[in-house]
């Protein structure tokens, strides 16, 4: 064999040697990220017993089934099940797998309604993040406090209406879940007043399925399970322009009460509501106005200018998700996580588009690098020296992405 076509064959061996080496990386890299150690769930199933429970008021619930459910955009199921044992106790050991996206969260039916907890995130869930507290159930309605209450009024838009978001806050301070009960007209579970003109009611995002929302004129009802603890009742309605100034009643009262109008020259008149800073949402200007400890049945009116000047329609997801929402976190954790009023509700789980972790990614790039060198005949000494430089940089990026420390491009 000639010097040059010895040169040539040692050239290629080595840069076959590279892709092999790096396409072992990359495999490397994406393995741990499908298939990561084996996870735990170690958590306890639990209702109020009163006097017969702990010194919490709470018990073991014996004998009932735990599942492990898992979701994500490639597929969503149980995956296993298991039994409580005396204690109430509950035990799960599994290894996740596929998309990077998925939850992982544990469940259990009692008394014909469903508890979960927390989606799972730690290597060993234990303790809180594994219980479940599960409840008796009642048909016999009985008030609920309404711990926060959120109206959102949007400017007029081009058919002179205007759009109105009604948030709630609604806590079942009892030690049993209220649920609607069996007939031909079921009380339900909740409801609430709505003005007589309003139209296109229908239920927004929140804690409640859009199938236990009936909306009739003047009023709308919920006839889904509430469970100890805080819930989350969201609403949309229309009104037209003619119905300003509004007259509203605060009904079952509220511990905070806040108004939010698009409307520069708004105004809401009421007892203890007052204006404070303005505040800014998805683009759009709110003037706010606040109430605390507000009584049941408190008259307030709502005045807005008369104005033909088309808007724009309100983005009530974003609204939804930012309005009035940080002035209750602090009330809502805390009575979720108390003991004797703990009602979990099922995760909105929302999938997330992956992210592609920056080891897998300059993997590939050397892969990708090495291979379009490769289809190279004959490359210039130019191209080799650019080609080995960029490959350096590569691998040392990546060597430091594998020891955990923080990438340059």
């Amino acid at each position: 064999m000639s010097p040059r076509l010895e040169t040539v064959r040692r050239s290629w061996c080595a840069l076959l040697l590279g892709v092999a080496a790096s396409l072992m990386v990359a495999a490397s890299v994406a393995a741990q990220a499908v298939t990561p150690s084996t996870r735990t769930v170690e958590g306890r199933v639990r209702r109020p017993m009163g006097e017969r429970g702990d010194s919490t008021g709470m018990g073991p619930t014996r004998g009932v089934w735990v599942t492990l459910h898992r979701v994500a955009r490639d597929s969503a199921g149980p995956i296993d099940s298991v039994r409580t044992d005396e204690a109430g106790r509950y035990r799960f050991r599994y290894q996740p797998w596929g998309t990077s996206d998925a939850v992982y969260f544990a469940s259990t039916t009692f008394g014909g309604i469903a508890y979960f907890t927390a989606p799972l995130r730690t290597q060993n869930a234990s303790g809180d993040d594994a219980e479940i507290t599960v409840f008796d159930t009642t048909s016999r309605t009985f008030p609920m406090s309404i711990k926060g209450r959120h109206l959102i009024v949007s400017k007029s838009d081009s058919t002179e209406m205007r759009t109105v978001i009604e948030v709630f806050e609604v806590s079942n301070d009892s030690l049993s879940t209220l649920v609607a009960a069996d007939g031909d007209a079921p009380a339900p579970t909740w409801s609430m007043g709505v003005p007589a003109a309003a139209r296109d009611l229908r239920a927004n995002e929140g804690e409640i399925s859009p199938e236990a929302f009936v909306a009739q004129p003047g009023r709308v009802s919920v006839f889904a399970p509430i469970a100890p603890g805080v819930k989350q009742i969201a609403f949309s309605y229309k009104l037209p322009n003619s119905s300003f100034p509004l007259a509203l009643r605060s009904y079952g009262g509220a511990v905070v009460f806040e108004v939010l109008l698009e409307e520069p020259q708004g105004t809401v008149k009421a007892e203890g509501f007052t204006a404070v800073d303005p505040v800014t949402l998805e683009g759009r200007n709110f003037r706010r106005f606040l109430a605390q400890d507000v009584r049941p049945d408190v008259p307030l009116v709502i005045d807005l200018p008369s104005s033909a000047t088309p808007g724009r329609n309100l983005y009530i997801a974003g609204l939804l998700v930012a309005v009035g929402f940080l002035m209750m976190l602090a009330l809502t954790r805390s009575m979720q996580r108390a003991a004797s009023k703990r009602g979990t509700v099922a995760p909105t789980l929302r999938p997330r588009e992956p992210v592609i972790p920056i080891a897998d990614r300059l993997a590939q790039e050397i892969a990708a690098l090495d291979a379009t060198f490769a289809r190279q005949e004959s490359p210039s000494e130019s191209v080799r020296i650019a080609y080995q430089q960029r490959r350096a940089e590569l691998k040392d990026a990546l060597a430091q992405a594998l020891a955990g420390l923080p990438v340059e491009q």
